[in-house]
């Protein structure tokens, strides 16, 4: 099965070609980031990664898209992409967490300590997850929820690794980590099930509220 992995949640984009072999295992064909990008180059690295991997559009069996938390255009960017390709070619979606993406990529890159992923949530808020790395796979023992900073900036003063993107600035300590396309485009291949393309969604953890637009001042 090939697998085109769209990671679009921090500021570093990234595009990546992921392909299932005869053992199982996914090996990355291809993969290609852009920093700082809104996502108005998104195509523009797909196609270098299909041109990267040989692969035509037509070879794509499955769309992995990183659903963040992070950055709402770029999952929203990435998410219209898949949703349009998946009504023009009948490929399979996947969605998949950014930060288990996160967290699989620092277990990959030999992280053994218990960690935290840490994302910005805006409103002085913070997402936060806990994982351990067991036989080199990192498990999630705390799940993805909202936190304070005073929480964070306690397991800071804790020693607790933290990692997360984007936030070295406002959190001295924190060590920078951006989710991989290509650790997207792992995880989605250990997924069983297709997601829906209409059920595909940021991942967004505050209760939706509305505010009533005030009276026209003037008639």
């Amino acid at each position: 099965m090939k697998i085109l992995a769209l990671e679009f949640s921090s500021r570093i984009r990234g595009v990546a070609a992921v392909e299932i072999g005869p053992g199982a295992q996914p090996a990355a064909v291809a993969t290609v980031s852009d920093v700082g990008s809104r996502g108005t180059r998104a195509f523009q690295l797909i196609t270098t990664v299909l041109k990267n991997a040989a692969w035509e559009r037509e070879n794509v069996d499955a769309i992995a898209v990183g659903l963040g938390p992070g950055s709402y255009h770029g999952i929203r960017v990435a998410i219209a992409i898949a949703q349009g390709w998946s009504m023009g070619k009948q490929v399979r979606l996947i969605g998949v967490s950014s930060a288990e993406a996160l967290a699989a990529m620092l277990a990959l890159k030999g992280q053994k300590e218990p960690f935290t992923v840490v994302i910005d949530a805006q409103r002085g808020e913070f997402y936060r997850a806990d994982y351990t790395v067991e036989s080199g796979v990192a498990r999630e023992v705390g799940a993805l929820r909202l936190a304070k900073a005073a929480d964070i900036q306690e397991c800071l003063k804790s020693g607790r690794n933290l990692f997360g993107p984007d936030l070295s600035g406002r959190l001295p300590g924190i060590r920078e980590a951006f989710p991989a396309a290509t650790t997207v485009g792992y995880l989605a291949a250990r997924l069983p099930l297709e997601t829906p393309g209409a059920s595909l969604e940021p991942i967004y953890l505050r209760e939706t509220s509305f505010v009533k637009a005030p009276p026209p001042r003037f008639a």
